[in-house]
């Protein structure tokens, strides 16, 4: 009976990480609490996750990266890669996708891609290339980076505290890099010889109303004499709840006018720039008596002025909006600004944009004064999509934020202590010399992804009490004994990698480890090469947009469509199976 619910579980768990109905750290939460209402997990255990090694270490990568990409340092040396890259476009590319792997290596990926999306786009414009040349490879390798060391991706890490709770070794420092290395160099060439050359221009970044097929929902009216708006506000008239309709922005004679527009009195001859469907704008037109400009093709260039601009940005993991509305935020009074549409892999929402609940990574396209613009980029709620004066410029202490990471490697890579023991050695640092302040370090933790890590960790823990690990090992160890260890290792590769498409990859890696331990149990040969395939598998996310956070990064930015991650991962994904398969057995034999 036992057996039969965890499985029901699972299920649910699996399925609702695909279908993505609601947020991966909402699944993890509610799966904790029906292992605790059903007893397959004792409450001790069921919040061992929070105690967990990894998942502190976690925590702390996060306050350490954070502090090195609020240093500058980072965005400073990849302007620098790019300058000496000089006039070829191939070359700076290239430069800053090994910038990208390398930084992944001893970072939080998101934190890596985060601050060199900006540059990959500004690299692109510079080029006259589109950005989706180089995003999904920006996402890709910075993928492929994480899985050169322990601390390269909280998977790694994760792990590795699993094995030593089953009774074997933690990984050491650099020990992933033995076939991480491999992977990356030979995912490098991959992108640089496939993606970069093969995936389509998609619209660029000159060209943001197309890529959002706004052209029909912006338009120009104009206010004639005698017309009854003549006189009046936006609010007065409640332009937006009658009509449905934003008025961007008020053009007078040469004067364009984009804040307070709530309360400026409209003039005779006043053209309004005005957003909604077609149906709203007409009947506005009817009421007032107005005339539309329909012939007119409204572009960026008619949006974007010395005062104002149309403009991308991000939400980032961490931002405080995730989950609200819009409306409940009230957007347009709170930032002075107009948010157009969104995209996120579920596609572009451009109607009825008020009530949609914002997700991580939306991409927001906003319309508004440059002064307000330049304020939300500067926000810890956004990531921006251009490169912010503010980042290019070096902190007073840069080389501590520079110096620290290291030092944490150096520590645990020498066994001088244990890797969680130095990196909060690490954050204490930067708190004590105010490198960094306590609210800083709050912020730069992702906490979605510290929740799911505890509360998706207790589904091992309920597997080994009910003993469906040693079912499913079993049933494992009877396929593959035929045929050896390596067919498992093979096989387990696949699956993982397979699984971590469409859930993520710390769940995934939580379903296989306790299944591959009771397998080479069964078998008689040692788990490390097991452990070591899941590790390496639960990265290889290329396929979809949804299954790594950076992938769903960039696809909004790139202007990508669900099929491009396919297409162009699904040869990555074959790429990293056979080569961790070939590998692997050599270098930790069964």
């Amino acid at each position: 009976m036992e057996i039969a619910l965890l499985i029901a579980i699972v299920v649910f768990a699996v399925t609702s990480f695909a279908l993505q109905k609601w947020p991966i750290d909402v699944t993890a939460i509610t799966v904790l609490g029906l292992l605790l209402l059903f007893g397959l997990v004792t409450p001790e255990q069921g919040i061992s996750g929070f105690a967990n090694p990894a998942v502190v270490t976690v925590m702390m990568m996060f306050v350490l990266s954070g502090s090195l990409i609020q240093s500058g340092i980072v965005s400073r040396v990849g302007h620098r890669i790019a300058h000496l890259s000089g006039r070829s476009g191939w070359r700076a590319s290239i430069a800053m996708l090994l910038l990208a792997g390398v930084l992944s290596a001893f970072v939080n990926n998101t934190a890596a891609v985060a601050i060199l999306m900006p540059m990959a786009i500004l690299l692109a414009k510079h080029y006259r290339h589109s950005p989706s040349r180089l995003l999904i490879p920006l996402s890709y390798v910075s993928i492929l980076g994480g899985t050169c060391t322990l601390i390269g991706t909280s998977t790694n890490l994760l792990v590795s505290s699993l094995a030593v709770e089953a009774g074997h070794a933690p990984f050491g420092v650099f020990e992933l890099a033995a076939v991480g290395v491999p992977l990356f160099l030979a995912g490098l060439a991959y992108v640089v010889l496939v993606p970069m050359r093969w995936l389509p221009e998609r619209e660029t970044e000159a060209s943001l109303t197309r890529k959002y097929h706004l052209s029909s929902y912006l338009t120009e009216v104009r206010v004639p004499k005698g017309s009854s708006l003549v006189g009046r506000t936006v609010l007065d008239e409640e332009l937006s709840e009658r009509f449905r309709l934003n008025v961007l922005e008020i053009v007078r004679g040469e004067r364009k006018i984009a804040v307070d527009i709530r309360n400026t009195p409209i003039a005779a001859e006043d053209v309004l720039i005005v957003r909604g469907a077609m149906d709203d704008i007409l009947a506005c037109k009817e009421h007032y008596g107005l005339l539309l400009l329909s012939d007119i093709k409204l572009d960026d260039e008619d949006l974007s002025d010395a005062s104002n601009i149309l403009i991308e940005i991000q939400l980032a993991p961490t931002s405080r909006l995730i989950g609200r509305t819009l409306k409940d935020i009230d957007f347009r009074k709170r930032y002075g600004c107009f948010v157009l549409a969104l995209k996120r892999p579920g596609g572009t929402i451009r109607d009825k944009l008020a009530f949609v609940p914002l997700q991580q990574w939306d991409t927001l396209l906003v319309f508004g004064p440059r002064l307000r613009i330049d304020a939300l980029n500067q926000m810890e709620d956004f990531t921006p999509l251009q490169e912010v004066p503010v980042r290019l410029r070096l902190t007073p202490r840069w080389w501590l934020s520079a110096a620290v990471i290291p030092a944490v490697v150096l520590l645990a890579a020498l066994g001088w202590m244990p890797i969680l023991s130095a990196s909060i050695l690490g954050v204490v640092t930067l708190l004590l010399t105010r490198t960094l302040n306590i609210r800083q370090a709050y912020d730069a933790i992702d906490w979605t992804v510290i929740f799911l890590l505890a509360t998706i960790l207790p589904i091992g823990i309920a597997m080994q009490n009910t003993g469906l690990d040693a079912i499913v090992g079993e049933t494992l160890a009877g396929i593959a004994r035929p045929y050896g260890a390596w067919a498992l290792l093979v096989a387990m590769i696949l699956a993982t990698s397979l699984f971590t498409e469409v859930i993520s990859n710390n769940a995934a890696a939580v379903l296989m480890v306790p299944p591959a331990i009771a397998a080479a149990a069964s078998l008689g040969v040692d788990p490390k090469p097991l452990l070591m395939g899941i590790t390496y598998a639960a990265s290889m996310s290329f396929m979809t947009p949804i299954g790594y956070q950076t992938n769903t990064m960039v696809f909004g930015p790139g202007g990508y469509r669900f099929t491009d991650f396919t297409r162009f991962g699904a040869p990555l994904n074959l790429i990293g199976w056979l080569l961790a398969s070939f590998l692997i057995p050599f270098i930790w034999p069964f």
